[in-house]
């Protein structure tokens, strides 16, 4: 059977993108489904701000995370709800529906970066777009009690539209800038209107998130000087050829000072820089990687290493991707141990936060496997390897982190909140102006991460979603008996 026939090929690739959208879907919407159940969460689904950075706001430059849940939520419970879903269940189907459209979007980006860029076959291709999914989910698979953590893991519903989305969005762009280099140029003087969404994707990008907006700003650091280079450091004509990859950066470089004289960066400063602590936490990452993937991207860094001193032009074009994946990922790592080190050092190690270096090491990796797929005993393995990796995903002696504070099982969590939302609308319904709605005691200061504090959030959010008539004013008492009565543990 030859997959490379155009049909074959198409039937190939649609199986596989339906397969890698079914898989995420059912794993964040049925085996492991987030909810809400923090007080960030309802703080945000509360949130309104401009689209555009805010100067001395708490989140400069947070527009998409900040713009995108409210606003999704909104969507997910008007189309959900009157189909019979609760709020609750409307926002957990909704963010599963997002992160699998965000994955097959990103890999798909990967795929074309290996079939087009690096001319590898479609079914090269397919099999390296199948290691990257199964990195997500496997490669930090190896502790047991719900303590693996994955690429796709973040520790509430809120960290996946804060993190988990701009580090996606940014990582998606990349390896899309990766791929059309200066020919990026052609897109802007023939076709405006897709140039114009190309401004949006960059300024959506860049105005996301401060950890992964360097992904963006470094590939195009990466791709200027690597050019810069090549022309023997002629400045205007490569500034002229990457006028778009410099204008991202610029960009970059003001978000940089917005996010810097912002609330949060105020409230997170420290006097000196704990670099040390940074880096021990991006080790204590490193450190839970599988044995057999590990092996796999070692095999493929080293193999790609060595295919650098293959004279083609194929080996050229593979060897420039490869040392903007180096550059980008090395550098990326830097900033982020830097970023981590002045703000919060546990932040390193956190995948999401890691995207651009784990990416791109997968990148470099899977330029050297594709390399040794071309020889015809190395596809005899294949189909072998493959079985392993899926092994060590799916195996059961290793448990994955649940998306949720204190690492609650979905049920636990749901069960918290939606004894909260009934207890809300039973006032309402009662026509009562006020009341007091009784929550599991938590551990943390102000019964974090259900704090006393979110209130008017609750009301405000239940009331724009649908979930109750009209606003209540919400007094919030901590009671050890809502634990016992719902078997929650104090988290």
């Amino acid at each position: 059977m030859n997959i490379n026939k155009p049909q074959q090929y198409n039937m190939a690739r649609y199986c596989l993108f339906l397969f890698i959208f079914l898989s995420v879907f059912v794993f964040f919407g049925v085996i492991h489904p987030t909810t809400v159940i923090t007080g960030d969460e309802w703080f945000n689904l509360a949130l309104g701000r401009g689209a555009y950075p805010e100067w001395n706001g708490f989140n400069p430059i947070k527009v998409v995370p900040e713009i995108s849940f409210p606003l999704l939520s909104n969507i997910a419970s008007s189309i959900l709800m009157p189909l019979g879903f609760t709020f609750l269940q409307s926002l957990t189907y909704f963010t599963a529906l997002l992160i699998s459209l965000m994955v097959v979007i990103f890999l798909y980006q990967f795929f074309l970066l290996i079939t087009k860029e690096l001319t590898y076959s479609s079914y090269t291709g397919c099999v390296l777009t199948l290691f990257f999914l199964l990195c997500m989910f496997g490669l930090f698979r190896t502790l047991n009690n719900n303590n693996s953590t994955y690429m796709l893991w973040e520790q509430n519903i809120t960290c996946y539209y804060h993190y988990f989305l701009p580090a996606v969005m940014n990582g998606t762009f990349s390896l899309y800038l990766v791929r059309k280099g200066i020919n990026v140029n052609i897109i802007f003087e023939k076709k405006p209107i897709k140039a114009g969404f190309l401004f949006l994707i960059a300024y959506l990008c860049i105005f996301s998130n401060i950890f992964s907006n360097i992904i963006l700003s470094i590939t195009c650091g990466s791709l200027i000087l690597l050019e810069l280079i090549s022309n023997k450091f002629n400045i205007k004509s490569t500034f002229k050829n990457h006028w778009f990859h410099l204008l991202i950066i610029i960009v970059w470089i003001i978000s940089a000072i917005f996010e810097s004289n912002g609330g949060r960066a105020e409230r997170m400063a420290k006097g000196q820089l704990e670099i040390i602590n940074s880096f021990n936490s991006a080790l204590s990452l490193s450190s839970q990687t599988d044995f057999i993937f590990l092996a796999v991207l070692v095999i493929g860094f080293v193999t790609s290493v060595v295919a650098l001193g293959v004279k083609s032009k194929n080996a050229q074009r593979s060897s420039h991707i490869f040392y903007v994946s180096v550059i980008t990922g090395l550098l990326s790592f830097i900033a982020i141990i830097l970023i981590c080190a002045k703000s919060s050092s546990g932040y390193a190690a956190k995948p999401v936060v890691m995207w651009g270096v784990i990416m791109n090491i997968i990148i470099c990796a899977s330029i050297g496997i594709g390399y040794l797929m071309r020889f015809k005993f190395v596809n005899y393995f294949v189909p072998v390897v493959l079985l392993m990796l899926i092994n060590v995903a799916t195996n059961q002696n290793h448990s994955l982190k649940e998306p949720q504070n204190g690492n609650l099982p979905y049920a636990i969590a749901n069960l918290v909140s939606q004894d909260m939302i009934d207890q809300v609308k039973a006032a309402v319904d009662a026509d009562k102006r006020t009341m007091t709605l009784f929550v599991p005691k938590c551990s943390g200061e102000q019964n974090w991460p259900i704090p006393i504090t979110r209130g008017r959030e609750i009301s405000a959010t239940l009331k724009s979603n649908g979930v109750i008539r009209n606003n209540i004013h919400i007094d919030i008492q901590p009671d050890i008996n809502v634990n016992r009565r719902l078997g929650v543990p104090v988290f």
